[in-house]
């Protein structure tokens, strides 16, 4: 009897030691997701650069963090004239992955309005676009 009960006490404190519980755990693991997307971001906008280009055909729009209830919350504006389509496609699968998991732990609710990807326009040597969906730098 003695070693069921020290048994049970074993498993519920190492239970409790290995996992975040309620509110404090969620804001905890909410924080470092934020921390970890702001990272990101800077990496993106280093490797976007200032989207210079001398032709339209290389000027994109890629698809970047995850609303709650699906689909991309903006899209990146870069030019593969200067920066590195692989490398920029790892980021926003790494910052789309992380708002998702940040979206789950905070239980984020969203507009649910589908955003359409863009059109991009090459103006003064730059990448642009005329809506307001895309962020840079």
């Amino acid at each position: 009897m003695e070693k069921t009960i020290m048994t049970m006490l074993l498993v519920c404190g190492g239970l409790q030691a290995c996992g975040y519980t309620g509110t404090e755990g969620r804001q905890s693991i909410a924080g470092g997701l934020q921390s970890e997307m702001q990272e990101i971001r800077l990496l993106m906008a280093r490797e976007v650069g200032d989207a210079s280009a001398q032709r339209i055909e290389q000027c994109h729009a890629i698809p970047v963090g995850s609303k709650a209830c699906g689909g991309p919350q903006s899209f990146v504006i870069y030019s593969t004239a200067v920066s590195n389509e692989h490398k920029l496609q790892e980021l926003a699968r790494q910052y789309t992955e992380a708002e998702e998991k940040y979206n789950r732990v905070t239980q984020a609710m969203s507009t649910c309005s589908y955003i359409t990807p863009p059109e991009v326009y090459l103006e003064s040597g730059k990448c642009t676009i005329k809506q307001s969906q895309a962020w840079r730098k």
